[in-house]
């Protein structure tokens, strides 16, 4: 048999799915920033609220510069990928980009840089989830949260998690700015551990470095129908978190603020945050699906 009519290799085979991933993901990214605007325009104009200094600056520069959440997606061992924005994150940057008619300019930060670029000057907001700690002095945050979704919590079916009260003292995995690490160790009395992302996060459980996962409900409903997770059970539901998902901006400009509040009021009164929120939880089932074949490694 020649060397054309061999079957492909895992490899091989590997990259051609990530490919689809890709372009997958990409379109779903796409598909929810149109969904986005189309629902922004059927409320309240939010350009015609007025806008403090920093936004304001952004609008002379013509672009808004927002640090995201951002991580390498699945990859082969021999192919890593680069770190990526953060989907969610930035389909929320996108809209508000597209409220005040500039461009976007997103920057990936982890989550120890964060406060030290929105003091900086080196992004103009943050929209990069539950902050790890409380915001030190220099930083605000407009009220109201973004990560509006309840979670869940899932374990093996035979592991040594059986029960919500065997979740004291347990590690649990959840995703860089995840609000449900707030939320398992106060109610549960539990240990968060934090990855990345929610694919790291869900990798990791599945390698048996955390008793159980913390994730959004619509995220883990979707995977447990699949028949590679009849293996895991939901083992605590409605979770909430205890800390809200802010936009965060630098300290003192009360009318900036008070037009990001509003922003929120509207992503979650037109639909917006929904389907944003589906849009992630496809995306993220896509990717987490990728790792069921054992050969996927995150880089």
């Amino acid at each position: 048999m020649s060397d054309s009519a061999a079957p492909p290799s895992r490899a091989a085979s590997c990259k051609r799915r990530f490919a689809l991933a890709g372009a997958s993901i990409a379109a779903a990214i796409a598909l929810a920033g149109l969904g986005a605007s189309w629902a922004s325009s059927s409320g309240p104009r939010l350009s015609e609220l007025p806008k403090g200094p920093v936004l304001a600056k952004a609008i002379a520069r013509g672009t808004l510069v927002v640090g995201v959440r951002s991580y390498p997606r699945p990859a082969p061992p021999e192919a890593p990928t680069p770190p990526e924005p953060d989907g969610f994150d930035a389909a929320l940057a996108r809209d508000l980009a597209r409220s005040l008619g500039v461009k976007l300019d997103l920057v990936g930060l982890g989550a120890a840089d964060q406060d030290s670029a929105l003091r900086e000057g080196r992004v103009d907001l943050l929209i990069a989830g539950v902050p790890a700690a409380q915001a030190p002095k220099g930083i605000d945050a407009a009220p109201g949260s973004y990560d509006t979704g309840s979670g869940l919590v899932v374990a093996l079916r035979k592991g040594r998690v059986q029960d919500v009260p065997s979740l004291r003292g347990a590690p649990v995995c959840v995703g860089e700015g995840s609000g449900y690490a707030g939320a398992v160790a106060l109610r549960y009395g539990a240990e968060p551990r934090s990855y990345p992302s929610s694919v790291h996060a869900v990798s990791a459980f599945m390698a048996g470095e955390c008793a159980a996962l913390a994730e959004d409900s619509e995220v883990l409903e979707r995977l447990l129908k699949n028949d590679e997770w009849r293996f895991y059970k939901a083992l605590a539901s409605d979770l909430r978190p205890p800390s809200d998902a802010a936009v965060r901006l630098p300290a003192g400009d009360t009318v900036s603020r008070d037009y990001l509040a509003a922003a929120l009021r509207q992503w979650r009164a037109d639909g917006t945050l929904a389907q944003a929120r589906g849009a992630r939880a496809g995306n993220l089932q896509f990717e987490i699906t990728l790792l069921k074949d054992g050969f996927v490694c995150h880089s």
